[in-house]
């Protein structure tokens, strides 16, 4: 687990992945202690409703996450 080095590069990893469409909304931010996170939406599917719809936001903190 490696923490984001810049917000550059945390910026760069939220458009890229939105790109892929592997998220859903994501941008840099900082949490309350100052830690550089990327903010997320996933796609969450619903099994009764039978299609994806959106999930909530989720900050992760560790470039190595997908």
């Amino acid at each position: 687990m490696a923490a984001f080095a810049t917000f550059a590069a945390a910026e760069a990893r939220a458009v890229a992945k939105v790109a892929d469409h592997t998220w859903i909304n994501a941008h840099a931010g900082r949490k309350v202690d100052g830690t550089i996170c990327v903010r997320v939406q996933r796609k969450m599917s619903a099994a009764s409703a039978g299609a994806q719809q959106y999930g909530g936001w989720i900050e992760l903190t560790d470039d190595a996450v997908v």
